[in-house]
């Protein structure tokens, strides 16, 4: 570890792929910060643009490692490989097109202080370049805040010992949902979670990647994954039922939009037979989905009208 004047608490993991310009600026956000008491990793995942490259190989800083990987293993192996890398208690997870405020290292450290035992410190986030305002997190989650959707956001601050606990993020998600079945594990056995009371992430809104096609048509894989996953978590027939029922439904929405009213059809009666057209906690955020999906109201009569 570096000679340091003060211990080194959080170890800043950046994952990047094709930022190009975006991971300077990453950087520098780093070099920002308010509160000296990091240390930094950044991985570069396989694939990646010869911009971003030049970038990455420019980057040095006494407290910095990196690795670059050789064939592309998408986002979450990539993370994961961050926190092997952390020698830290903590560990900071940022995308490398994302950007943190001045103050994020010393929220965080000023929130461990306050409530040693917190295994996951989440913050506001600020948007730029595409939109602006804040994102507000809740300061208090339960469980079944887990079912229509990630309550949290996968970057933010982690005790490593919590990564190491929980296996990591899943190999099965490498490509999606990671962060949302490692939030589900935290919960399962328990882990604390804190809000540092401010604004300590920058998300970049112009370059948000979109859900392909073909991940939102197998959205609900993804799903099945988790429950297999979380037994304990699942346990309760009724949160199993409504977070798969939310899942079938959304494939099935993706799959109506697509044309493949044969795959929709079935994955909405399999929404309905987990709950859909019964438990009225469903139909809100089912329709919400549709809405914002910008769907017909008559998708719904037309799958009805198929047929079992």
């Amino acid at each position: 570890m570096p000679d340091h004047a003060q211990p080194l608490l959080i170890t800043i993991g950046i994952t990047s792929y094709r930022e190009g310009v975006q991971l300077q600026q990453c950087w520098d956000s780093v070099l920002a910060q308010t509160d000296d008491r990091w240390m930094a990793v950044l991985v570069l995942d396989g694939g990646h643009d010869a911009e971003t490259r030049a970038v990455f190989d420019s980057l040095t800083h006494p407290r910095l490692r990196k690795v670059a990987a050789e064939v592309n293993q998408g986002p979450y192996p990539m993370r994961n490989l961050a926190f092997e890398l952390t020698e830290t208690p903590y560990h900071f997870y940022l995308d490398g097109d994302d950007q943190l405020v001045p103050e994020s290292v010393a929220l965080v450290l000023a929130a461990i202080a306050r409530a040693p035992d917190a295994a996951i410190i989440v913050g506001d986030y600020a948007y730029f370049d595409g939109g602006s305002g804040l994102k507000q997190y809740p300061h208090d989650v339960t469980p079944d805040d887990y079912l229509a959707g990630q309550p949290l956001p996968g970057p933010c601050v982690y005790k490593t010992a919590l990564w190491r606990q929980l296996g990591g993020f899943a190999q099965e998600l490498a490509r999606g949902n990671g962060d949302y079945d490692f939030h589900i594990g935290a919960a399962e056995v328990g882990a604390q979670v804190v809000h540092c009371g401010g604004v300590f992430y920058r998300y970049r809104l112009g370059q948000s990647t979109k859900v392909s096609v073909s991940y939102d048509r197998d959205y609900h894989k993804t799903h099945e994954v988790m429950v297999r996953r979380h037994p304990q978590f699942f346990a309760d027939p009724l949160r199993r039922h409504r977070f798969l029922a939310l899942a079938y439904f959304r494939s099935a929405v993706s799959n109506y939009a697509a044309g493949s009213l044969a795959c929709a059809h079935k994955l909405f009666w399999q929404a309905v037979h987990n709950g859909l057209l019964r438990d009225p906690w469903l139909w809100q955020p089912a329709m919400g989905a549709m809405r914002r999906s910008l769907f017909p109201s008559g998708m719904v009569r037309t799958l009805l009208r198929i047929g079992r």
